[in-house]
C-alpha cells in the first residue's frame, strides 16, 4: 500500500508494539517511576505530563526521521557511536543505583523558575523511551520503514511521528486512567522490592549495552559481578522479611541471579549451528560448492538479535534442518558503523535489526525476516532453499 494514511497507522501501531519488544526492557522502570510520580495528582497534571512524555517521544523520533531524510541513517544507527552507547550504559547504571539508593536528582535552581520544569522528567523519559526503542525492529516496522525511506523529507518525518506517538500512546494513556497504577504500593518493605527490582533492570540493561565496548574477555566478568550484588542484596532482604509474600520476590530475584550467572556462561553462538563471520568470498565460495546460505545481520546491543539466538536458532529443528540442507551460517556484525554492510543489509531489504536472508545455491534471495520471528518459519524457509524456491511464510 502506497498511502500515506494507512502506513501512518501502520506506524502508529508499530510504535505501540515496540513497547513489548525485549529492546525497550532496560526503560521501562524508568516509565513506571515517571508514571508512579504523576498518578496522584489532579487529571490536569496528569494531562500535562501525559502530553509532556508524548512531546518528547515526538522531538526524539522526528529528529531521528530529519537524520535518516537528511543524512541517510538508518533505523540503529545511533547504537553504532560507542560514546552514546558509553554514555547511555553508564547513565542506565547510575540510574539503577540512585533508585536503589533513594538517591534522587537535583535539578539545578534556574530550572525551577520555568512553570513547566516539573513535566522536564516525563519529557526526558519520552525521549530517552524513544531512544532506546531503536536498536531493534517490531511488527509492522520493517514495511513502514521500507515505505518510508523511498518518501520525501517531509513524509519520512510524518512517519516518524507516528511511530513516536505509537510509542508513548500507552503510557500516556495510563497517566490520563491511572487504574491498576493506583495499586501498587510506593512504600513498605514490597514498594522497596518493587523499586530494587527495576532498579536491578536497569543496572543490567547498563551493562548489556556496555558488551559493544568493553573487551570480550572482561565483559562476563561485568554479570558474574552483577549477580553476586543481587544476591547480597537477597540475603540482607531475607534477613529483613517476616511475612512469605514479602519473600516472594527476593525468591524471584533470586532466580534472577541464577539468569544472570547462567548468561555470563553460555557463548553468545546460538545452539550447535556453525556460525561463521561474514566476508562476499566466505560466501560465494559456499554458494560456488552448492550450498545454500542464511545472513544474519546482528550487533551486540541488539537485544531482539540475542534473543533470537537464544530461542529461534538454538531450537532443534532448526539445527536439523540446517544440518539436512548443509546450510552454510555467516554472522553480519553491525555492531559498528561499516558502509560495505551497510549497503549489504539494504540490498536484501533490511532496514532494521534483527534481520536475516537465506540464498539459494545460485544466490537468489528464498526468504527475508525481519524483526523477531519464530523457529518454525525459519524451519521452513531453510528446507524450501534446498529446493531453490520462495518458502511459505
Amino acid at each position: 500500500m502506497d498511502s500515506l494514511f494507512i502506513n501512518a497507522m501502520a506506524a502508529f501501531a508499530a510504535g505501540i508494539l515496540l513497547n513489548f519488544t525485549p529492546c525497550v526492557l532496560p526503560v521501562i522502570p524508568i516509565k513506571i517511576q515517571s508514571l508512579l510520580s504523576e498518578i496522584e495528582g489532579t487529571f490536569r497534571s496528569r494531562f500535562l505530563a501525559s502530553l509532556a512524555l508524548l512531546l518528547g517521544s515526538l522531538a526524539f523520533f522526528m529528529i531521528f526521521g530529519g537524520l535518516i531524510a537528511f543524512m541517510g541513517w538508518k533505523w540503529g544507527e545511533l547504537f553504532q557511536s560507542k560514546t552514546f552507547l558509553a554514555l547511555l550504559s553508564l547513565f542506565l547504571v547510575l540510574s539503577g543505583l540512585a533508585t536503589l539508593s533513594n538517591w534522587s536528582l537535583t535539578l539545578p535552581q534556574f530550572v525551577h523558575k520555568v512553570p513547566i520544569h516539573r513535566y522536564l522528567g516525563a519529557f526526558l523519559t519520552g525521549a530517552l523511551a524513544g531512544a532506546l526503542s531503536t536498536p531493534c525492529s517490531g511488527p509492522f516496522l520493517g514495511s513502514v520503514l521500507a515505505y518510508a525511506v523511498t518518501k520525501p523529507p517531509a513524509v519520512i518525518i510524518a512517519i516518524f511521528a507516528a511511530i513516536g506517538t505509537g510509542t508513548a500512546f500507552p503510557f500516556a494513556t495510563v497517566l490520563l486512567y491511572p487504574g491498576v497504577m493506583t495499586c501498587l504500593p510506593r512504600g513498605g518493605l514490597v514498594g522497596m522490592q518493587i523499586k530494587a527490582i527495576m532498579a536491578f533492570i536497569l543496572i543490567a540493561g547498563g551493562i548489556f549495552f556496555s558488551g559493544a565496548f568493553f573487551p570480550k574477555e572482561f565483559y562476563p566478568v561485568l554479570w558474574r559481578m552483577f549477580a553476586f550484588g543481587i544476591a547480597v542484596w537477597c540475603v540482607l532482604h531475607f534477613r529483613r522479611s517476616r511475612k512469605i509474600i514479602e519473600s516472594a520476590v527476593p525468591l524471584l530475584a533470586f532466580v534472577g541471579v541464577l539468569a544472570a550467572a547462567a548468561f555470563s556462561f553460555i557463548s553468545t553462538e546460538s545452539g550447535t549451528l556453525d556460525w561463521r563471520s561474514y566476508s562476499r568470498e566466505k560466501v560465494q565460495r559456499s554458494l560456488e560448492s552448492g550450498r545454500p546460505v542464511l545472513l544474519e545481520f546482528t550487533a551486540d546491543w541488539c537485544i531482539n538479535c540475542k534473543v533470537l539466538e537464544k530461542t529461534t536458532y538454538a531450537d532443534a529443528d532448526v539445527i536439523e534442518a540446517a544440518a539436512k540442507v548443509n546450510l552454510s551460517l555467516f554472522k553480519v556484525d553491525m555492531t559498528e558503523f561499516n558502509d560495505d554492510q551497510k549497503k549489504l543489509l539494504e540490498e536484501y531489504g533490511g532496514t532494521s535489526l534483527p534481520h536475516a536472508v537465506i540464498l539459494n545455491s545460485s544466490g537468489g534471495p528464498v526468504h527475508t525476516f525481519s524483526g523477531m520471528f519464530g523457529a518454525d518459519y525459519l524451519r521452513k524457509a531453510i528446507l524450501a532453499a534446498s529446493r531453490g524456491t520462495p518458502s511459505a511464510s
